[in-house]
């Protein structure tokens, strides 16, 4: 990403990336998309003008979108990023690839037994939340965090216990998905459908949400916690995770 200047008070920000970066920029409604001359256009992919005094922020988002994954969505999500993928995948044996940091950090957070280890763990996790939700202007301004239930419908599992940590950390309303649908079968179990009213919402819902998990697979279960916050009155539904998974 770069800005190019011309000697006017006008700015026009440049990008090379995919359409999922480029749909959260216009989303800020800080910039208008223009077309790109065809000399630029092997080099970059979008166009973008923008006055002066809007350059600063988008600066700033831009750096932070170069460090995180921008996720194809479907359906209720208008966007989902997780920090990074859970696996590196070195080698020709998946099951050998190493944890990224972000999926170390989720599972020490998850699978250590109490300690330091694990403490230290959940605390670098719950910063790097924050650190998004702060930097992300759609984000930081997203009133309510929404909690996706875990397979068992308890309202216990270890997402939905985050989702709530965040949300005391960083100020925001936390809304906790009721699972009347009751249990489903885990997602790595390779079930992924989720009936239509599996999920309700506690109350009607007011301004945008974040939908937040630990882990991202295929976005079905993310997908449907979205739809549901919506008809529940939510304008728009943001997704956030730490780490996407290399299958769905």
């Amino acid at each position: 990403m770069k800005l190019a200047e011309k000697v006017t008070p006008d700015w026009w920000l440049y990008l090379c990336g995919p359409e999922e970066v480029a749909h959260q920029i216009r989303l800020l409604d800080k910039c208008t998309p223009e077309e790109l001359a065809d000399e630029k256009r092997r080099e970059w992919t979008h166009r973008f003008h923008l006055v002066e005094s809007d350059k600063e922020e988008l600066c700033s988002v831009c750096e932070l979108l170069k460090g995180v994954l921008s996720l194809t969505t479907k359906g209720d999500l208008d966007f989902a990023i997780a920090f990074d993928w859970y696996k590196d995948p070195v080698g020709d044996d998946p099951m050998k690839w190493p944890n990224t940091e972000s999926g170390e950090l989720i599972h020490r957070s998850k699978y250590y037994s109490p300690g330091t280890a694990r403490k230290k763990a959940r605390t670098e996790l719950l910063g790097k939340f924050s650190s998004v939700i702060e930097g992300h202007p759609l984000l930081r301004g997203c009133p309510n965090i929404v909690t996706v239930p875990g397979h068992k419908a308890d309202g216990q599992s270890f997402g939905e216990r985050l989702a709530a940590k965040v949300a005391s950390n960083t100020g925001k309303q936390i809304i906790r998905t009721e699972s009347p649908g009751g249990s489903r079968p885990q997602a790595k179990e390779g079930t992924t459908a989720v009936a239509d009213g599996h999920f309700a919402m506690p109350g009607r819902i007011s301004g945008d949400v974040i939908v937040l998990d630990d882990v991202y697979r295929s976005g079905t279960t993310m997908n449907a916690v979205a739809r549901t916050a919506k008809r529940a009155g939510a304008r728009r539904a943001f997704g956030l995770a730490a780490v996407r998974t290399m299958r769905n």
